[in-house]
């Protein structure tokens, strides 16, 4: 999703996102300033994913019905490539510490203190085709969500209600997610080796499937989560740990990935049946022309971008943390961003998620390396530490980023 995370965070950036509050699966849109000209995008009086017949809203009424047709499609063994997409609040913790896992430490911290909002499925089969004799193969679940109450970034939810969700009646009608489970465990979505799951950024998102499936917190450690998650989601893939090799592909969120594919969105950007469609659509296509191999399958089950073996470059993490450079980064945190009438307001502060992802990007390509220990790098780093920055030093980031672009040209 775009918000959060989660992420995995909203989840193209080509350039440095300044909204706030955003998951690192921000990444799987656009850049803040498309996501901001998004607003506009949609006629809001027809943006219910209602209007395209191949997704099917559910929300509390008919949750029981849904999930039935479902398990009578997956029983057939047939249509076992189930594309997942998540919309969640937004990011409203961050950490300093940067350790091997704090990827996984941020996500935790915010999995565990708010609320899924929707869950999108889609069912292919291997190559790629919708059931047949079905009047949709998209399920948008809808859950129980108050704006009033529970915990959220206010530009997520903003951005969610400018693509169509309507918060009012989730609050009345949404689903609580205890029932869900139930009705889950008998859907044969969960625990069957025989299903595969296709994810785009996936970690938030299966990290909140996992916490309404245990109904608890998540597991303290990195490890103990994937290895847990691997019992309840026996196969599953991420596209963007997928085609991390492929920098055509790679760069950019997943709009910019079904766009260089030629797929043809369905439903709305940032609502999660739209997204899960055009997920498991792009995971088919990319076998298609042999971007995804045999071989990147057998290696990168079970593996999600940004944990575990899906960690980017553990170079970024000893830059951040070299010695050399802490006087230079310690600077910045003199700042006053409380008085100082040239702070930027909430709605400006630095995307930490997002920074980090575009800076494991840059430490990927090799001809950029050299380029990123100079001062541009240190005032990234800076910036992202800090958290905020004054309207200087943002001047200053952005020249150097026009520079950086410029060399990467």
């Amino acid at each position: 999703m775009d918000s959060n995370n989660n992420t995995d965070m909203g989840k193209e950036h080509e350039q440095l996102s300044l909204s706030s509050d955003m998951s690192l699966a921000s990444t799987k849109s656009d850049s803040s300033s498309s996501l901001h000209s998004s607003f506009n995008s949609y006629d809001l009086s027809e943006n219910s994913q209602e209007n395209n017949p191949c997704i099917k809203e559910v929300y509390a009424s008919d949750l029981k019905t849904e999930l039935k047709k479902i398990k009578s499609i997956i029983d057939k063994k047939e249509y076992i490539y189930i594309g997942m997409d998540t919309e969640f609040p937004g990011t409203v913790y961050n950490l300093d510490n940067f350790t091997n896992d704090f990827y996984y430490k941020t996500l935790k911290m915010n999995v565990d203190s708010t609320k899924l909002i929707q869950l999108g499925i889609t069912l292919t089969n291997k190559n790629g085709e919708f059931p047949k004799d079905y009047p949709y193969h998209t399920w948008q679940f809808n859950f129980k969500f108050d704006i009033e109450k529970d915990k959220h970034s206010e530009e997520s939810i903003n951005l969610l209600k400018s693509n169509g969700i309507d918060f009012k009646k989730l609050k009345e009608d949404g689903i609580d997610h205890k029932k869900f489970v139930n009705g889950l465990f008998n859907s044969a979505l969960v625990l069957n080796p025989e299903v595969k799951w296709i994810s785009y950024q996936g970690s938030y998102d299966f990290a909140y499937l996992l916490k309404i499936l245990r109904n608890d917190n998540l597991p303290e450690e990195e490890k103990e989560f994937i290895k847990t998650l691997k019992l309840y989601f026996p196969e599953f893939y991420d596209v963007r740990m997928l085609i991390k090799d492929n920098d055509f592909y790679f760069h950019g969120g997943l709009n910019r990935l079904i766009s260089n594919l030629g797929i043809e969105r369905k439903g709305i950007n940032h609502q999660a049946g739209s997204d899960a469609i055009a997920t498991v659509e792009a995971f088919h296509k990319l076998i298609e022309n042999e971007t995804i191999t045999k071989e990147k399958i057998k290696q990168f089950k079970n593996a999600l971008y940004g944990i575990g073996i899906g960690r980017d470059n553990e170079n970024t993490i000893k830059y951040l943390n070299n010695s050399n450079n802490n006087s230079n980064i310690n600077n910045i945190n003199n700042v006053n961003v409380n008085n100082n009438n040239n702070t930027l307001n909430n709605n400006a502060v630095l995307n930490r998620d997002a920074l980090y992802i575009q800076i494991q990007k840059q430490l990927q390509q090799q001809r950029m390396y050299n380029y990123i220990q100079n001062n541009y790098a240190k005032c990234y780093y800076q910036c992202y530490l800090a958290n905020t920055y004054d309207i200087m030093k943002r001047n200053i980031l952005l020249n150097q980023m026009k520079m950086a672009q410029a060399v990467m040209a």
